[in-house]
């Protein structure tokens, strides 16, 4: 499987058999970013939006799909900076902040059936001293 975005910026899943599905916009949707694909066939994307005064997209949702359904939306007041599946598809860990000037990155571990929070850390992702892997 592997998630691409369509010509009108919706999420557009390419199933093993070649079959794409696209998926339904999120209110004011313009586009997605850092489609992912886990060992378990789990699927995920950031959505982005168009923010007043600003000419880029902003990842504001990381949508977890599963066997032809939504199973999960991870919100933010900030942006996504990255994210990535965990624990073979289980969990997803990512990376959220302010648009500019990150003073400390903050991340979140997840468990991906019921969104409950496994861990978060807030520190320099500079370091590699403590920094999560």
């Amino acid at each position: 499987m592997a998630v691409s975005a369509g010509p009108d910026g919706a999420a557009q899943i390419t199933l093993a058999n070649g079959r794409k599905s696209t998926i339904q916009k999120e209110p004011s949707q313009v586009g997605i970013s850092e489609p992912n694909t886990a060992a378990d066939g789990t699927v995920g994307w950031l959505v982005e939006y168009k923010v007043e005064g600003l000419s880029y997209p902003v990842a504001g949702t990381l949508i977890i799909w599963r066997a032809g359904k939504t199973i999960r939306r991870f919100t933010t007041e900030e942006s996504f900076y990255s994210w990535t599946f965990y624990a073979q598809g289980k969990q997803v860990a990512y990376h959220v902040g302010p648009l500019h000037g990150e003073l400390k990155s903050h991340c979140e571990l997840h468990e991906v059936t019921n969104g409950r929070p496994i861990a978060t850390w807030d520190g320099d992702l500079e370091s590699e001293s403590n920094r999560p892997a």
